[in-house]
């Protein structure tokens, strides 16, 4: 089958269409699908620089849609032909064929029929991280002041809207450059500023004040300066770490200061609550496909996908990219 491979690590240049690829075999609990679009994810960049382990050679795609080919045993509730959305933590989305777990694949049924393949693609790994750190992991309440880091990526632009739609009083988003910050302001942010005045001007728009979540992906110098705005009682939320630098804090820091770090890891959330991913997962489809929440897609050919992380690691990106597999 064809497929996006990389047999080594490195640059985006490691990353090549095949044609040769094995298909998957439906396994006790899974199904097989027929992709027709995959997104592509920062994470996916780390994976191939090799900084998490991931086997050789190795497809990455966290994220499927397609129809279901073939049911392994136990599986109940999905058939061949349905039309699904699924995430394939493990790898394998950017393929013909593509191995889901049957508990994180979502019928495109009902409300769900009219979403297109692209969207729901975007939606999967970004929609469901957004919902989880805005409602479950930040618990974002009504009056918060919430700051978003990478704010006009996939996962924060989706988190401005949510937070909004949570009931925060205020959103600031913060990012790289100032045409960054331009665009990502469509998505509903009261201001977006660039991570060189992050203290100086969240300072200044909270009067002092600070914020009551951080949503954080970035890592690094950012995340230390991020931590420090804020406020008691404020919970910061880590999903992510761009930036490859770990900072890491201390209890007595949490306890001083009377603030909360929070993690949310969708694999981890695979292996230990999946009921709660699912939920996150079909709340944010229901989300993009009633249209309260509005994802940003770009869609390239399956042979451009290199393409796509040389995009994502520039941080030249907004939105979300989605490959077309069926399309080629």
């Amino acid at each position: 089958m064809r497929a996006a491979r990389f047999a080594e690590f490195g640059d985006h240049n490691v990353l090549t269409v095949v044609h040769d690829a094995p298909e998957p075999e439906a396994a006790p609990g899974r199904v097989v699908i027929q992709v027709s679009h995959a997104g592509v994810n920062f994470a996916e960049v780390m994976f191939r620089r090799g900084q998490f382990p991931v086997g050789l050679p190795h497809v990455p795609g966290l994220e499927a849609v397609g129809t279901v080919r073939s049911v392994g045993g136990g599986v109940t509730g999905l058939r061949p032909g349905q039309r699904v959305a699924a995430l394939t933590l493990e790898g394998g989305g950017n393929a013909e064929f593509a191995s889901a777990r049957a508990d994180l694949t979502v019928p495109l049924e009902d409300e769900l029929a009219g979403l297109p393949s692209a969207l729901a693609a975007a939606a999967l790994c970004n929609g469901a991280t957004a919902w989880g750190v805005v409602h479950a992991a930040g618990r974002v309440e009504q009056g918060d002041t919430v700051l978003v880091l990478a704010a006009a990526g996939g996962v924060g632009t989706a988190a401005a809207q949510l937070a909004r739609a949570a009931g925060a009083a205020r959103v600031i988003g913060a990012t790289s450059s100032p045409e960054k910050a331009a665009q990502a302001l469509e998505f509903g942010y009261d201001a977006v500023v660039t991570y060189d005045r992050l203290e100086e001007e969240v300072r200044r728009l909270t009067d002092g004040a600070g914020v009551d979540v951080v949503l954080d992906s970035v890592g690094g110098d950012t995340r230390g300066t991020a931590n420090g705005l804020l406020a008691t009682l404020g919970r910061h939320v880590v999903f992510g770490d761009a930036a490859a630098q770990d900072t890491s804090y201390q209890a007595n820091h949490v306890w001083f200061t009377g603030t909360a770090l929070v993690g949310y890891n969708l694999g981890g959330l695979a292996n230990s609550r999946p009921a709660v991913l699912g939920d996150h997962l079909r709340s944010a489809l229901r989300a993009v496909a009633d249209g309260s929440l509005r994802i940003e897609v770009t869609e390239l050919p399956l042979d451009d996908v290199a393409k796509a992380h040389e995009l994502l690691e520039s941080r030249a990106s907004v939105g979300k990219y989605v490959v077309a597999v069926d399309g080629r």
